[in-house]
């Protein structure tokens, strides 16, 4: 997955070692939104039935998360 920066962005999360990209990331009702693109190979397992995993970084907790699927921005009213 590709990380966008996403519109209003007002955070940004610093990437810079081993390849990780900044991520920037939109405050909305006390959550932090972030957009992602698949790379074509991704999109093909998804057309072909695949899932999407998501994986947090460390084991002692994990913060409640949620997935969804987003219009491009451009297309959004």
């Amino acid at each position: 997955m590709i990380p966008l920066n996403i519109a209003g962005s007002d955070v940004v999360l610093r990437g810079g070692r081993d390849g990780v990209r900044d991520l920037f990331a939109r405050r909305v009702n006390g959550c932090l939104v972030t957009r992602w693109e698949p790379t074509p190979e991704e999109l093909k397992i998804l057309n072909q039935g695949g899932s999407v995993e998501l994986w947090c970084a460390g084991t002692r907790s994990h913060p409640p998360v949620a997935l969804k699927v987003a219009e491009h921005e451009d297309k959004q009213s």
